[in-house]
C-alpha cells in the first residue's frame, strides 16, 4: 500500500509580514526608539560637556566618562524596565481576563464580559472576542428554543419507554443550554485594574 498522504512541498518563499497590527506595533516601536534616541542624546550631551570642561581645565576625563556611562546604562535599563512593566501590564491584563473568560466558556458558562480599561491594549481583539461570545450565546439560545419546540411537539406522541428516555435526554440538554444562556456567569473574575 503506497503512502498517498505525504506532505506537499513548501513554497519557495517565506512570508515576511512583520507589521501584523500596524497601529499597535508602530506605536511601541516608535516609543522604544524615542526612549533609546532620547537617552543616547542626553548621555552624549552630558559626555560632551564633561569632555569639553575637562579639556578646558587640562584634566583627564576618563574616569568621569566611565562613571557617566555606567550611570547612563543603569538609568536607561531602569527606564526601559519601567516601560516594559507598564506595557506588559496593558497587554497581560486583557490576556488574563480573556483567559478567564475562555475557561468559563470551556466549562459551558457564558460570562458577562466587562469592557477593558481605558489604556488597555488589544481592544480590537477583545471586541471581536466579545462578538464571538455573543454569537455563540445567541446560537445556544436559538438551539434551546428549537429543542423546547421539538419537546413540546414530541411529548404527546412519546408512548414507548425508549421514546420517553430520548425525550428526557433532550429535555436535560435543553435545560443545560437554557441555564447556560439565561444565567451568565456573574462578575466572579478578579479585576486586573
Amino acid at each position: 500500500m503506497s503512502d498517498d498522504t505525504h506532505k506537499a512541498p513548501r513554497p519557495g518563499y517565506t512570508r515576511r509580514t512583520y507589521l501584523l497590527d500596524r497601529e499597535f506595533q508602530l506605536k511601541y516601536i516608535l516609543l522604544l526608539a524615542g526612549i533609546g534616541a532620547g537617552s543616547v542624546a542626553v548621555f552624549g550631551a552630558l559626555a560632551y560637556r564633561l569632555h569639553a570642561s575637562s579639556v578646558d581645565s587640562g584634566v583627564g576625563a576618563g574616569d568621569s566618562i566611565m562613571w557617566l556611562t555606567v550611570l547612563g546604562s543603569v538609568g536607561l535599563g531602569a527606564l526601559l524596565g519601567l516601560f516594559g512593566l507598564l506595557f506588559t501590564h496593558r497587554v497581560a491584563g486583557p490576556v488574563h481576563v480573556m483567559s478567564l473568560y475562555v475557561a468559563a466558556l470551556a466549562a459551558g458558562r457564558y460570562p458577562r464580559l466587562r469592557p477593558l480599561r481605558k489604556k488597555d491594549e488589544l481592544k480590537r481583539f477583545f471586541d471581536r472576542f466579545s462578538e464571538a461570545v455573543d454569537r455563540i450565546r445567541q446560537r445556544e439560545a436559538d438551539e434551546a428554543h428549537a429543542l423546547e419546540g421539538a419537546l413540546a411537539a414530541l411529548k404527546p406522541v412519546a408512548t414507548t419507554p425508549e421514546a420517553r428516555e430520548a425525550l428526557e435526554t433532550l429535555s436535560a440538554l435543553c435545560t443545560r443550554k437554557r441555564q447556560a444562556v439565561d444565567n451568565p456567569t456573574a462578575s466572579t473574575f478578579k479585576s486586573v485594574a
